[in-house]
C-alpha cells in the first residue's frame, strides 16, 4: 500500500495570481451566467427579485434563521502534517480549493481582502465563486468570527491540533498512516457535509402577515450568496407558466415548463428560486421545482399543507410582529415622532390590531393622510369606519397592493359555503376560545325555543340560524369546516380544548362579509341560547 504522501503526488495548486483566480488552465470570472451547449447565456434580469418595502421593520429572528439555513457549510480537517492535509484536499475533493492563510486574524483578513478584491474585479455581479472551496490553512486560532467576511463558498478549516476544532462545525481527523480505505471513508464523510443538497424553505401564514417582505428583505441583504435569484408568481398555474416561458425564452432552452425546469436542474450552482403566493390548491409546485441535489427554493403560502414540502428544519411559521416592531412600523408609516406619548398611543393600536403587519402598516398610513384621525383617536375611527379602513389601499411603491379586507377575502372565497357561514357566525362571538361544542349542542337542541308570538328576533335571523344548522347534519362536518379554515391560515384550533381562535383583524373582516350584520349577530345569539338553554 502506498504511503499517504505518495497518494497525493502531482496535485494541482490553486492560487491568487495577477488579479485572476486560476487553477491549471481554468480561469473563473463569475457564475451569474448559465451555459447551454457551450454558449454563455445571461439570465440576470429575468424574473428579477423585487426590493423590500422601505418601511420594513423587525423580523430579526426570521432573518437570522434564514441566514443560518442558507449559510455555506463549514467543516474542519485536522492532522499532524499540514502538507499532507493540503495534498488530501487538492487530490480528492471535487471542489477547486482556494488556500487562505489563517495563521492569525490579521493574515486571514489580508487573504480575504485579496480574495474579495479579485472576485469583485472579475465578477461585476458579485456572485459566488464557481465550484470553489475556501481552505483556511494553518488555522491555529478560532476562525468563527471571520467566516462572515468570506465570499459565499463551502469552507474547510485545516489545523494540526484537535483542540482547535470548532464545536459548531463537523471535525474530521486524517491520521498520518491512513490507508486507502480510511482515506476514501473520510473523503465520503467530508463530501456529504459539504454537499448539503437542495434546500426548500416554506413560509406559511395568513394574508398580510409579511411573508413576502421577509423573504425580500433577506435576499436584499444576502444577494451575493446566490448565483442567481428568480422570483416566480405562484398564485396560479397560468402565472407560473408565463414566468417559466419568460425564463426559458431568455435562456434559449425552450418555453415549455419541463424544459425550463430541467435547465435549472442542470445549472449546478447555488441559485435561488422564490415561489411567491402559492395559495391555490390546484397548483402543484412539484411540477415546477427543479429535481436535483443543489439549489435553493423559498415558498410563501397561506396553505398549511405547503409546509410538507420544506426540508428538515426549514419550515417557517411566520407569526405577527412583536409589539416593539409593530409600534415602530406604525409610527414610521404615520410619520410621527417616537415620543413617549406617541409610543403609548401606538401600543394601544397595535395591541388592538394583534400586531398584524398589514393592519399596522395600513393604520399608520391612514393616520398619516387623514387630518381628523390621530394616534389618540384612531381606534374610535376604526370602530366607526371599520369597512372603509379595512378597504383602505395604501399609496405605496411596494408590489403588495392588497387591503386588509381583500387579503382576507382572497382566502375566504376559497371556503365551502357551510364553512363561510360558520365563519360569519363566529365573527359575532368573542374571537378567542370559541368552543366547538357551542355548535354541536345547538344543532342537537330539539325543543321549540321560538314562540310564534315573538317579534324579536326577526324571522330572518331565525331562518339564518336554521339554514346554518341544516348545513351540518353530519356531526363530523363541523370538524371538516375547522380543517378548511386552518388549511388557509384563517383560524387556530386548540385540539385539546377543541376551541377556535381568530386573529383580531380576521375577526373584523369576517364581520364585514355578512350581507346583513344585524341578522348574523342575532343568529349567533340564538345559537348561544340553544347551546346553553335556560332552565
Amino acid at each position: 500500500m502506498a504511503s499517504l504522501p505518495q497518494m497525493f503526488t502531482s496535485a494541482s495548486n490553486f492560487e491568487i495570481r495577477n488579479s485572476i483566480l486560476t487553477t491549471g488552465n481554468v480561469t473563473y470570472h463569475g457564475t451569474l451566467q448559465a451555459t447551454n451547449h457551450g454558449q454563455v447565456i445571461s439570465v440576470l434580469n429575468v424574473l428579477e427579485c423585487p426590493s423590500p418595502s422601505h418601511y420594513f421593520v423587525g423580523r430579526e429572528d426570521i432573518l437570522s434563521k434564514l441566514s443560518k439555513i442558507f449559510s455555506a457549510p463549514v467543516v474542519t480537517l485536522w492532522g499532524t502534517n499540514m502538507d499532507v492535509l493540503k495534498d488530501f484536499v487538492r487530490q480528492n475533493l471535487k471542489y477547486s480549493p482556494i488556500f487562505l492563510d489563517a495563521s492569525s486574524g490579521q493574515a486571514l483578513a489580508k487573504s480575504v481582502g485579496d480574495l474579495n478584491n479579485n472576485n469583485n474585479n472579475n465578477n461585476n455581479n458579485k456572485g459566488p465563486l464557481a465550484n470553489a472551496l475556501l481552505v483556511l490553512q494553518n488555522a491555529d486560532t478560532p476562525v468563527e468570527e471571520y467566516l462572515h467576511t468570506l465570499p459565499y463558498a463551502p469552507v474547510l478549516v485545516m489545523n494540526t491540533e484537535s483542540s482547535l476544532t470548532s464545536s459548531t462545525s463537523p471535525a474530521f481527523h486524517l491520521p498520518h498512516d491512513a490507508d486507502q480505505q480510511v482515506v476514501f471513508k473520510l473523503l465520503n464523510s467530508i463530501a456529504r457535509k459539504l454537499n448539503f443538497g437542495q434546500r426548500v424553505v416554506t413560509f406559511v401564514a395568513n394574508g398580510g402577515t409579511g411573508k413576502t417582505q421577509a423573504v425580500l428583505k433577506f435576499v436584499s441583504e444576502n444577494f451575493s450568496r446566490f448565483s442567481n435569484v428568480w422570483f416566480f408568481d405562484a398564485s396560479s398555474n397560468d402565472t407560473l407558466t408565463t414566468n417559466f416561458k419568460e425564463l426559458g425564452k431568455a435562456a434559449g432552452v425552450g418555453e415549455d415548463v419541463k424544459d425550463v425546469r430541467d435547465f435549472l436542474a442542470r445549472i449546478n450552482q447555488n441559485w435561488l428560486c422564490i415561489f411567491d403566493n402559492a395559495d391555490d390548491k390546484e397548483v402543484f409546485l412539484k411540477d415546477y421545482i427543479p429535481i436535483c441535489n443543489h439549489g435553493n427554493v423559498i415558498i410563501t403560502s397561506r396553505l398549511l399543507e405547503t409546509s410538507q414540502m420544506a426540508s428538515p428544519g426549514c419550515q417557517i411559521d411566520l407569526m405577527d410582529l412583536t409589539k416593539e416592531s409593530a409600534v415602530k412600523l406604525l409610527l414610521k408609516q404615520a410619520h410621527k415622532q417616537s415620543s413617549e406619548e406617541n409610543q403609548d398611543f401606538a401600543l394601544k393600536i397595535v395591541e388592538a390590531l394583534g400586531c398584524h403587519a398589514l393592519a399596522v402598516s395600513t393604520a399608520g398610513a391612514y393616520i398619516g393622510v387623514t387630518p381628523t384621525c390621530a394616534l389618540e383617536n384612531y381606534l374610535a375611527h376604526f370602530n366607526k369606519r371599520k369597512k372603509k379602513i379595512l378597504n383602505y389601499r395604501m399609496r405605496t411603491l411596494d408590489s403588495y397592493q392588497r387591503t386588509m379586507y381583500s387579503a382576507f377575502y382572497l382566502s375566504f372565497e376559497k371556503l365551502s359555503h357551510p364553512t363561510q357561514l360558520l365563519m360569519q357566525i363566529c365573527a359575532y362571538l368573542h374571537p378567542t376560545a370559541i368552543p366547538l361544542e357551542i355548535f354541536t349542542r345547538a344543532a342537537a337542541f330539539i325543543y321549540n325555543d321560538i314562540d310564534p308570538a315573538d317579534v324579536d328576533p326577526p324571522i330572518k335571523a331565525i331562518n339564518l340560524m336554521k339554514e346554518f344548522l341544516s348545513l351540518f347534519e353530519d356531526e363530523d362536518s363541523w370538524e371538516d369546516s375547522v380543517v378548511e379554515m386552518c388549511q388557509l391560515s384563517l383560524v387556530s384550533y386548540n385540539a385539546i380544548k377543541k376551541c377556535l381562535d381568530f386573529h383580531a383583524v380576521i375577526h373584523s373582516c369576517a364581520q364585514e362579509i355578512a350581507e346583513c350584520q344585524e341578522h348574523a349577530s342575532q343568529a349567533a345569539v340564538l345559537l348561544l341560547g340553544r347551546a346553553i338553554p335556560w332552565g
